[in-house]
């Protein structure tokens, strides 16, 4: 009986001393699990702040309350979507003012605004394209000049 009591202790001890090494290596995963989400933690407010500054730079208007980051990243795409539409328009804008300005009523405008003229082919216009690239060049570097300047 004292053998076999002896026996018992010695499983019992046993499988004490395994829970315990148990435990240890899953207090330090826990301790490293800890960390990593500290980090991740210490990223995700990061990038929340950044994303703030951004949608507050461009205007972006958020909802009330808590909104994903994903949320408010596709708001900043519309915006600068946006803006780049506005840009496109007002370069064309400029451009047309410009032409007016230089020939009155001698240009049509309206039949300009309809694009290039059909008598010419591909390779004409392409040709075309090439020889007023830096003229158009000095043309928008006027405004942008103007526009950019201002967020500095």
């Amino acid at each position: 009986m004292a053998h076999s009591l002896r026996a018992y202790l010695g499983d019992a001890v046993s499988r004490r001393l395994d829970i315990e090494n148990v435990v240890t290596r899953l207090e330090k995963e826990l301790a490293e699990v800890r960390g990593i989400l500290w980090v991740k933690s210490d990223e995700h407010d990061l990038l929340q702040t950044t994303v703030g500054v951004v949608t507050d730079a461009l205007e972006v208007a958020q909802p009330e309350g808590s909104i994903s980051l994903a949320s408010r990243a596709a708001g900043i795409m519309v915006r600068v979507g946006q803006l780049e539409e506005d840009a496109f328009h007002a370069g064309i804008t400029q451009a047309f003012a410009v032409a007016h300005s230089h020939y009155d009523q001698e240009i049509n405008l309206k039949v300009m605004s309809h694009g290039f003229a059909p008598v010419y082919d591909d390779n004409e216009l392409d040709k075309m394209e090439k020889a007023v690239a830096p003229l158009a060049r000095n043309l928008a570097d006027q405004p942008k000049q103007e526009v950019l300047s201002s967020r500095k």
